[in-house]
């Protein structure tokens, strides 16, 4: 057996016949066998590139306009999950860089037009914390500085930057940075993820003209309203960070797939017979498969009121919009969760680097501990509302 192409069925996950969700299906064995690559080399194999960007991943949210796809929020979402059940970055870097897509839209045209001048399948890294101070200066800002965590940047004709501008305070904005103009420090070092290639990204006294910046902050509207016609483009600019909830779920799918197949085939050293005949095996299997249903039902419910809301113009309320937030954080601490005892119920041989489910278990820990998983923060956010306190502002 092959471990790295176990491939949990698509079942439920509500990815298309054909189209974008096909597309998808054709290029998994590929995706999977070059995992372990991935893995050692610290930043996803060429191979992984292609296969992605000829399934229409980085074109799949880029508007029409730019000969894009304009895929289905949903349907790509479940795309990004049947990847991360095979290699959990990919998933991510199809998620997180996909997105980059829809995200490009909220900018002036001129700047959609540098971005998508070579075509619809330019790929942006990005690390939005602004970090860095810029200088303003005429038509534009001087940026100096370094951001950690750029996913994929290895990959990347464009960086999407967070930065702070200088006598402004309480003010930032993203800016995009051509490929010519950063520079990669490789300090991807990490136990999990570690095909993502989240490395840093330095600029020197760069010019990033203001036509190529959005904001104040990742609240502010499109720059033109209106240019497409879409309903994915009636998104909120960070609605569409749902994507770590997808890449969370397809990591547990695939560890549940391959706990499974472990556990039909593993003998009892001392008396060669299969632990199938252990009620235990089925227990924490069970437990951990209801774990991640229920974490699958709050994170997808999430990503349909996203669309419900786009297509009919509508914002959701305060109310909605904090019980998702604990809904996401909640439901990734219960995949994390339903991970932790497969590992513990695979016994010693799941922790050999050639099987896949230590390879689980480290990129959803990896991936869980991002911001966006920050449990404990949200439960305070929720827990104010519950009793009619404002948000706290340095919790959002």
């Amino acid at each position: 057996m092959n471990h790295a192409l176990l491939m949990p069925p698509p079942d439920s996950h509500g990815v298309a016949t054909d189209g974008f969700g096909a597309r998808i299906e054709q290029i998994l064995p590929q995706i999977a066998a070059a995992a372990a690559q991935g893995d050692e080399r610290s930043s996803l194999h060429p191979d992984s590139i292609v296969a992605l960007t000829q399934a229409g991943v980085f074109r799949a949210l880029v508007p029409a306009m730019y000969g894009g796809d304009e895929v289905d929020f949903i349907e790509f979402l479940a795309g990004v999950r049947r990847l991360a059940a095979v290699c959990p970055a990919s998933g991510w870097i199809a998620g997180v860089v996909g997105t980059h897509s829809h995200g490009i839209s909220y900018y002036g045209k001129q700047a959609q037009d540098d971005i998508w001048a070579d075509g619809p399948d330019t790929r942006i890294c990005s690390s939005f914390a602004p970090v860095v101070t810029a200088q303003p200066t005429e038509g534009g800002y001087l940026l100096t500085g370094a951001w950690d965590f750029s996913s994929g940047c290895d990959h990347a004709a464009w960086a999407q930057l967070g930065f702070r501008v200088e006598g402004m305070p309480g003010v930032s904005y993203l800016g995009l940075i051509p490929r010519t103009d950063f520079n990669i420090v490789d300090n991807w070092d990490t136990v999990g993820m570690r095909a993502t290639g989240s490395k840093r990204v330095e600029v020197r006294n760069v010019f990033v003209p203001q036509h190529r910046c959005w904001g104040p902050g990742m609240f502010a509207p499109p720059a033109e309203p209106g240019l497409h016609d879409h309903w994915l483009f009636r998104m909120p600019f960070l609605a569409t960070a749902a994507n770590f909830g997808a890449v969370l779920l397809g990591a547990a799918d695939g560890a549940l797939a391959a706990y499974r197949e472990s556990v039909q085939k593993r003998i009892r050293p001392h008396t060669g017979k299969l632990r199938m005949d252990n009620p235990l095996s089925f227990i924490r299997l069970a437990e951990s498969h209801m774990e991640i249903r229920a974490a699958s039902a709050l994170v997808t419910a999430h990503w349909q009121r996203i669309v419900d809301h786009a297509k009919a113009g509508t914002r959701p309320a305060m109310d909605e919009v904090l019980r998702s937030r604990g809904d996401e954080a909640f439901a990734g601490r219960m995949i994390m969760n339903a991970v932790d005892r497969l590992l513990a119920a695979a016994g010693g041989s799941a922790t050999f680097k050639s099987r896949p489910l230590q390879r689980y278990w480290r990129d959803i820990h990896t991936a869980g501990n991002h911001m966006f998983f920050d449990l404990e923060n949200r439960l305070v956010i929720v827990g104010r509302h519950l009793v009619g306190l404002e948000p706290d502002p340095d919790l959002l």
